[in-house]
């Protein structure tokens, strides 16, 4: 028995209308949930010299650099798997929703596929087809991974990532004016794309660590002189508490102490 549901055969272009209006959005947290789930899929580490992060990225490479129908690695076709995935995604996110969302985006479908006439015939209106929906979500995930730049992640990666993002605050002024800030972003770019809280803690530990190597070899004093002025307030309070309080408290002490054997 066909899977349809029964609606009143009256004033169908209106019906359509609303119905493709309610569809559309619809369609496009299907496709944001399909990207959002293959975000969350690990990468494979399928393409060689690529900082792939997750699924979504590895999909979007095989779209735009593919296809890659040799089974190189024992498992079929990579392209055909990555289809395989979708279609399970796909499916298993329309297996959440109402009939009646089923229904309005068949006939969303079918309109955006030009079969504006099944739509509104009679015999058709009330049928849902999950299979138009599902390849109208992969075509519109296809376009998304067509869209996307993907030098960020490709081998070019260590010349293209640094030509794109600057380091900011004293740090930024600092690499820049000793001419190493494209080489530092260069060394570190796949900790960059990891982004990690180790990652960034190490590239943090590393600027740091040359920053101060920077601070000795300043000669003529600019880059102490914009430390001193960006942070003295807090230069202030942490010679305080690290240093003047603790030497002041000792030297009280030393008193306390010459005075108590004086006595």
């Amino acid at each position: 028995m066909p899977d349809t549901i029964e609606i009143a055969t009256a004033d169908y272009e209106r019906f359509i209308a609303a119905a493709c209006a309610i569809a559309e959005p619809e369609l496009e947290k299907l496709v944001k949930a399909t990207i959002a789930s293959l975000r969350d899929m690990d990468a494979v580490g399928l393409f060689g010299d690529t900082a792939a992060r997750h699924l979504w990225d590895e999909y979007c490479w095989q779209l735009q650099e593919g296809p890659y129908d040799d089974d190189d690695c024992g498992f079929g076709s990579t392209s055909r798997n990555f289809d395989e995935v979708l279609d399970t995604v796909i499916t298993g996110a329309l297996e959440e929703l109402p009939k009646h969302t089923l229904l309005f985006l068949s006939i969303y479908t079918r309109n955006d596929a030009g079969d504006a006439g099944d739509a509104n015939d009679p015999e058709n209106i009330g049928g849902i087809s999950r299979d138009d929906i599902a390849a109208a979500v992969l075509e519109r995930v296809g376009q998304a991974a067509s869209r996307r730049n993907l030098d960020f992640i490709g081998p070019a990666r260590g010349v293209v990532i640094p030509m794109e993002i600057s380091l900011g605050g004293l740090i930024g002024e600092a690499f820049s004016h000793a001419g190493e800030t494209s080489d530092f972003l260069s060394e570190y770019v796949d900790q960059l794309l990891a982004g990690g809280d180790d990652d960034i803690a190490n590239i943090s530990h590393a600027l740091l660590e040359r920053y101060m190597e920077l601070l000795n070899e300043d000669e003529d004093g600019l880059l102490l002189s914009a430390l001193r002025d960006r942070f003295e307030e807090d230069i202030r309070a942490l010679v305080l508490e690290k240093d003047i309080r603790p030497t002041v408290e000792d030297a009280a002490g030393q008193l306390q102490w010459t005075l108590d054997e004086a006595s």
